[in-house]
C-alpha cells in the first residue's frame, strides 16, 4: 500500500510538473559581435561561431555585423555563421561602409517567414545610421513570433536612442504577435530609454551584471526585451563568460511563451 501510494505521489508531482512548463521554450542570444573581431584585433568569425554553437541558441540577435566589407576581406559574416550552425538568417543593413555594409542580423533555427529592416532615426552629428532587423518566425505548432535585433545609438546625449525606441515600440503595438526584442541598447538599466522600454517589455536580463567591456565589464549595455504581459516566463538568464571573441559579452535567456 505505501509503494501504491508513493507511485500515485510521484504521478501526481511528474503531471503537475509537466503542467507548469506547458508552452514553447524558446532560447535566445543577443551579441555584439564587433564585425568579428576579436579582442586581440584579429578577424575570427569561427570564433563567434563557436561561441554560438557552444551555447545552442534557437535566435540569435546580432549587431555590428559586416557584410562583404573590405576590413574583413568583403566575407560576409552572416552567410559563414550559417553554414557553421544551420540556422536560416537576416541581415538589416544600417548603411554602407567599406566596399559593402554594416548592420544588425538574425539567426534563427525556426523557419522565418517574414522580415523587415526598420531604418531608426539618427539626426545627432556625430551619430551613425542605425537600423533594427525584424523577422516573424514560425515556431513549432505553426503560432508565430517576432524577434527583433536592435543596436541604438552610442552618443551620451539620449535623444537619438529614445526617437529609436519610441520607432520600435510603434512596431511592437502594430501586431498582436508576441516580440522579442534583443541587442546593444547602449543605455545603463536606470537611464529614460530602459525605463521607458519596461513600461512595454519585461526584461529577461533585469539580474544580470554588466556585458561591457568583455574582458573586465563595468556596464550593462546588452538587452533580452520580452512584450505580451503574462505571456512569458524567463527560466534562467545570464552572461557569457567569454573575453576574447567580441569586446561585449554574449547575454543569454531560456524563456516559456506560454
Amino acid at each position: 500500500m505505501q509503494r501504491i501510494i508513493l507511485y500515485l505521489i510521484l504521478s501526481v508531482g511528474a503531471l503537475s510538473a509537466k503542467a507548469q512548463v506547458h508552452g514553447q521554450v524558446i532560447k535566445v542570444m543577443t551579441y555584439n559581435i564587433h564585425h568579428g573581431e576579436n579582442m586581440n584585433g584579429k578577424l575570427d568569425i569561427q570564433g563567434i561561431a563557436t561561441v554560438i554553437l557552444a551555447t545552442n541558441p534557437d535566435l540569435v540577435a546580432l549587431q555590428e555585423v559586416d557584410s562583404a566589407t573590405l576590413r574583413i576581406g568583403k566575407a560576409d559574416i552572416l552567410q559563414e555563421l550559417a553554414d557553421a550552425t544551420g540556422m536560416y538568417i537576416y541581415f538589416a543593413k544600417a548603411m554602407d561602409f567599406d566596399g559593402g555594409g554594416y548592420g544588425n542580423g538574425v539567426l534563427s533555427r525556426y523557419p522565418i517567414q517574414q522580415a523587415q529592416t526598420l531604418a531608426l532615426p539618427a539626426k545627432g552629428k556625430d551619430g551613425e545610421p542605425r537600423s533594427a532587423a525584424i523577422v516573424t518566425v514560425q515556431l513549432p505548432g505553426d503560432s508565430l513570433l517576432r524577434f527583433a535585433s536592435a543596436h541604438l545609438d552610442h552618443l551620451e546625449d539620449p535623444t537619438d536612442r529614445l526617437a529609436q525606441i519610441q520607432l520600435i515600440l510603434q512596431q511592437q503595438q502594430r501586431s498582436p504577435v508576441p516580440m522579442i526584442l534583443a541587442g546593444d541598447l547602449n543605455a545603463l538599466p536606470p537611464s529614460k530609454e530602459i525605463i521607458l522600454l519596461k513600461g512595454h517589455f519585461t526584461d529577461a536580463t533585469e539580474k544580470l551584471g554588466p556585458t561591457w567591456p568583455s574582458d573586465k565589464p563595468t556596464q550593462k549595455l546588452d538587452y533580452i526585451l520580452l512584450s505580451g504581459k503574462n505571456r512569458w516566463h524567463v527560466s534562467e538568464a545570464h552572461v557569457v563568460e567569454e573575453t576574447i571573441a567580441s569586446d561585449h559579452r554574449p547575454v543569454i535567456a531560456e524563456l516559456l511563451l506560454k
